[in-house]
């Protein structure tokens, strides 16, 4: 009786080591290729993140920047090319200061970080500005400000290698008209 239950286990053949080498190899080269895949795409969601982090905080500062500029009664001072303060239309005191990677926003002596992240800031202000003609002057002399052009450099706020891909920066500018002066 017991020989009847172990004859049709010994007529099945195994598979050979040769076969088992095989099959680990092919195994083997299909798991590197799906590592491969898996890699580039977290690199490029990585990339991405880092790039409309970037990008979206730049935006949103320079944004406010323009809107309160664009209405500012006066400009009150220039100091160099990270920093501008000028009287909104309500008359209230604001100034612009980049300092040690933060933009801050100044008003009334308070001071509040707009955004983290900042490469670098630079305010230019022009006295003459007819751009159809070409004539544009800069000037230091804060009662003779017409228009600022705001130059915007952005990063990860996040501590990143200077070397990794999540090192994504974004340059942003624009050009405001003062219209209340």
């Amino acid at each position: 009786m017991m020989s009847a239950l172990v004859r049709p286990f010994r007529s099945q053949r195994g598979f050979s080591l040769a076969e088992l080498l095989v099959v680990s190899a092919v195994l083997g080269v299909m798991m590197a290729g799906l590592l491969v895949i898996q890699n580039g795409g977290t690199s490029a969601y990585l990339i991405g993140s880092s790039r409309v982090a970037a990008q979206q905080n730049g935006r949103v500062a320079l944004e406010m920047m323009v809107r309160e500029l664009r209405s500012a009664q006066s400009i009150s001072a220039v100091t160099g090319s990270t920093a501008i303060t000028f009287v909104d239309e309500n008359g209230v005191t604001i100034q612009y200061q980049y300092s040690s990677g933060i933009l801050n926003r100044i008003v009334a002596g308070t001071s509040t970080p707009l955004i983290g992240g900042v490469t670098s800031i630079n305010f230019t202000c022009y006295s003459v500005f007819n751009n159809p003609i070409g004539t544009i002057t800069t000037t230091t002399t804060p009662a003779s400000v017409v228009a600022i052009r705001i130059q915007l450099t952005t990063g990860s706020e996040v501590s990143v290698a200077s070397y990794a891909q999540a090192n994504q920066h974004a340059t942003m500018e624009s050009w405001v008209r003062l219209r209340n002066l």
